[in-house]
Order: C-alpha cells, then sequence, then structure tokens
C-alpha cells in the first residue's frame, strides 16, 4: 500500500547531511550530489574487469573525441561519462553469459537494471542534460513488442514510434512490480496483484517513463567477455593511437595498464567499502577539501590514460618520420644568451638546430585538445627543474665570476634525459627534444647562461 506522507528524496536528505557539497548557484547538476547505493554484485572480480574493460572503450574514445570530458568509476552507475557540454551519461553495464540467451523485457527490467536506472534518473530530478546507457554484451529478444523493440523505440529520436504507448505502459508496470520486491525510493509503491495487466498506474506515471525513453539508449555493442580485450585493442585502441601519430607503443601493455587503472578507480575507498562520493567541477562548485580529494581518485581525466601508455625501448627520431624540417621563429634572444654565456659557437648552432627540432615535433604531436597545454606544461616543469640545477653546479666551479655557459651547456647535455623525467611524456620524446625544448625556454626568457642581463639591448 501507499504510505499516507511522500517519501523524501536522496537529494532532500544529502541537502541536510552535508550543506557544504551543495552549489548554491545552482549550476551543479543534482548527479554529481547525489550519493550511489551500495552494489553487493561488484565484489566479483569477473564482473569488475569486464565493467572496467567496457568503461575502457569511453577512455580511449576519449583520446580523440573532444566531446569527453572525464569520466568517473563506481557513481550512481558503473561509471559516469562527463561531457564538454555539461551533460552526463549514467552507463550501467550487465553482462550475460551465452548460455542464459537474450534479454526479455521483463529480464530488463529486473535484473537488467532498468528499474535501477529509472530509479537514479528521478533522484537526479530527471534533469534534461542527464542520460542513460545500459550497455550489455546479450542479444535482445526479437519478439514481438519485446527487448529488441524497446530499444527501437528508446532516445530522443526513436527508430520505431508505432505502438509506443502501450510499451510505456508495459515498462511503467513492469517497473512497478520490481517496486514490489526491491527497495527503490523514486518508484511509488502499488498493490500486489496477480497479473500485470490488473497493475494500475499511478497519475503522471506513464508520462515519466515516456520521458525515461526518451534518455535512455540500450546498448549490446560491448563484445562478450572473451573476446572484449581482442576487440578493444585491434578496433579502439590501435586507431586512436595512429590518429594522434603515436610512435612505438605496446598495444597490449598500454591496455592492460589502462584496464588496471580503471580497476583502481572501481575499487578505491578501501576497506570501507563504496561510500558516497561527489563528482567536483572546481570551475563550477565548491566542495570540501576531504571529497575533492576522494573524487579525484575516481575520476579518469584523458591525460590520466596517456600516463598509462607504455612504449618499446626504441626512442623515436629526433624529426618525425615524413615531415621536413622547419626552423622555429624567434631564436635571437637565444643567440644572445649563449653567446653572453661564451658558449662555443658550433654548439649554439646545433642548440638552435634542437631547437627548430622540437618545434617540428611539437607541431605534430599535439592533439590540439584541452590538455595540450597541462602537457606542456608539466614538461616544461621538468626540464626547468634540471636545468637550473645544471646552472647550479656549473656557476659553483667558477668562483671568479666567469662565464659558466659552456659547462652549464654541457651538463644539460648529460642530465637532460627521457628516463630522468619524473613523469611519462604526453607522447615518445628522445633526449634530444628535451633539450630543444629547453632552449626554446630559453628563448622564452624562462632562464640565461649567464647572470640576467637584457636581451634586447645586447647586440646581435
Amino acid at each position: 500500500m501507499v504510505s499516507a506522507a511522500e517519501p523524501r528524496t536522496e537529494t532532500e536528505d544529502l541537502a541536510e547531511s552535508t550543506p557544504d557539497a551543495i552549489d548554491e548557484d545552482g549550476l551543479t547538476h543534482a548527479v554529481f550530489k547525489l550519493p550511489p547505493e551500495e552494489d553487493s554484485g561488484s565484489d566479483t572480480l569477473g564482473r569488475y574487469r569486464y565493467q572496467a574493460e567496457v568503461a575502457a572503450r569511453d577512455c580511449l574514445a576519449m583520446l580523440t573525441q573532444t566531446t569527453i570530458d572525464f569520466i568517473v568509476c563506481e557513481w550512481h552507475e558503473d561509471f559516469v561519462v562527463a561531457l564538454t557540454d555539461g551533460s552526463v551519461e549514467l552507463v550501467s553495464v550487465k553482462h550475460r553469459e551465452e548460455d542464459q540467451g537474450p534479454w526479455t523485457l521483463t529480464e530488463l527490467c529486473k535484473s537488467g537494471g532498468l528499474a535501477h536506472l529509472y530509479d537514479r534518473w528521478c533522484a537526479c530530478e530527471c534533469a534534461t542534460n542527464v542520460r542513460l546507457r545500459l550497455a550489455t554484451n546479450a542479444a535482445l529478444s526479437p519478439a514481438k513488442s519485446n527487448a529488441s523493440t524497446l530499444a527501437r523505440m528508446c532516445g530522443p529520436e526513436p527508430e520505431l514510434t508505432s505502438g509506443l504507448a502501450d510499451m510505456v505502459t508495459k515498462v511503467a508496470r513492469q517497473i512497478l512490480k520490481v517496486r514490489w520486491k526491491q527497495s527503490y525510493p523514486n518508484i511509488p509503491e502499488t498493490p500486489e496483484v496477480r497479473r500485470l495487466d490488473d497493475i494500475k498506474l499511478p497519475a503522471g506515471f506513464a508520462d515519466k517513463v515516456t520521458r525515461f525513453l526518451t534518455v535512455l539508449e540500450i546498448s549490446n555493442d560491448p563484445p562478450q567477455r572473451r573476446y572484449i580485450t581482442d576487440v578493444n585493442v585491434q578496433s579502439l585502441l590501435a586507431p586512436a593511437v595512429k590518429s594522434l601519430e603515436l610512435m612505438n607503443v605496446d598495444l597490449e601493455a598500454t591496455y592492460e595498464a589502462i584496464v588496471d587503472r580503471i580497476e583502481r578507480a572501481n575499487r578505491d575507498e578501501e576497506s570501507r567499502g563504496q561510500l558516497a562520493v561527489h563528482i567536483a567541477d572546481p570551475a563550477r562548485v565548491r566542495y570540501n577539501t576531504q571529497l575533492q580529494q576522494r573524487i579525484s581518485r575516481r575520476r579518469l581525466t584523458r591525460t590520466i590514460i596517456y600516463e598509462e601508455f607504455a612504449y618499446t625501448t626504441v626512442q623515436p627520431p629526433t624529426i618525425p618520420r615524413g615531415q621536413a624540417p622547419v626552423a622555429a621563429p624567434g631564436g635571437n634572444k637565444l643567440r644572445r644568451k649563449l653567446s653572453r654565456g661564451q658558449v662555443p659557437s658550433d654548439e649554439a648552432e646545433f642548440a638552435e638546430s634542437l631547437r627548430s627540432a622540437w618545434f617540428t615535433t611539437w607541431s605534430g604531436r599535439r592533439s590540439g585538445l584541452i590538455g595540450d597545454e597541462a602537457d606542456l606544461t608539466n614538461l616544461s616543469f621538468d626540464v626547468l627543474d634540471t636545468t637550473f640545477k645544471c646552472r647550479k653546479h656549473a656557476r659553483a666551479k667558477h668562483h671568479d665570476g666567469s662565464a659558466y655557459g659552456a659547462q652549464m651547456n654541457e651538463l644539460m647535455a648529460e642530465h637532460l634525459t627521457v628516463d630522468a623525467l619524473s613523469s611519462s611524456p604526453p607522447f615518445p620524446l628522445n633526449d634530444l627534444h628535451l633539450r630543444g625544448l629547453a632552449y626554446q625556454l630559453c628563448d622564452d626568457c624562462r632562464f640565461y647562461f649567464s647572470e640576467p642581463f637584457d636581451t634586447d639591448e645586447e647586440p646581435s
């Protein structure tokens, strides 16, 4: 029976329990404010691995698609895809063994998770920028008005609209039936009856289910468990590596590292289980520090995925194959600084060549995505840190005030190496590339080969 008092929603409970996590200006979507429910099935290693490999499909797509901002593991569903337009997609992964046959409409609503997805959508206030995806490896029953028909009726532009009203009624009754045995706070309770057709739909419930179907996608694209690794490597990772023009990538090792990273994000929270977390967007909302740290451990960005790339031991050529060397713009300040530091003229000429080699490489390798500037900044930090140490050692050996630029340049050649970097570079580099970047940073007035001076007044 329906209780007299309306049940409280999770949004209302959260607003009272964690007031500092609610964005006062209302810009943050409700999906980012709701705690996930416990998922007892997530303890099995097989489910974790398959779920991680399905999430890997979106992570690999993120490398080349600018529409994906980041991915958060184990949020309301198995993972959430946050898009750059501010919308989010809640993804539920359902693996089905081959001997179980295709999904029926009844099974989709119950063990297939449609009732759960509906409940979570309602908890997100049925907002227009929340999308839903049920991703499964199994086929859908082709019987009339069954699971396959339902899938064709989903989405904002459904393939099939004839018979939609009858399908909505069937789905609505199945969801209400699931509510009899499972506690979903956003699904109304109805009296238990013997026949499905005898379930009476609460006022407005059919309209709400209709809206639910417009934001839902039922996808059986993920391969079977035994095939998904090979399919993901060959159909997703290999094309991404080719599109990004990366060299010497170990595809198998890279894929395993990415899936392992996703699993670590899934299993975060140590022994405390899956606790409530909040997706934090620093540009739009202020959350407390503890929640920010917990979310960061579950968030996967393009940069994080890049860090898992594994490469063969062969270093890439200084000038990318198939590209003509391009003279880097500028260079006057670098030449004046090398001259003031008394770096030999032939070494100065080589420095200018390496700067142009870096310019050619960076121009060809940068992806054009948002993360480029962060990649370059992080790499520059490493290069500058090593360069300043080289200058310190060179200066310490010239107490008489004589020029130390030549020795500083020698130390840079010795210590600016890819192996010495604090983190993996955004794409394959060799040691000469790092020196080329160093010379570019020098031309940008980030350091000198002598004591600082006005490069504009120095004669050429």
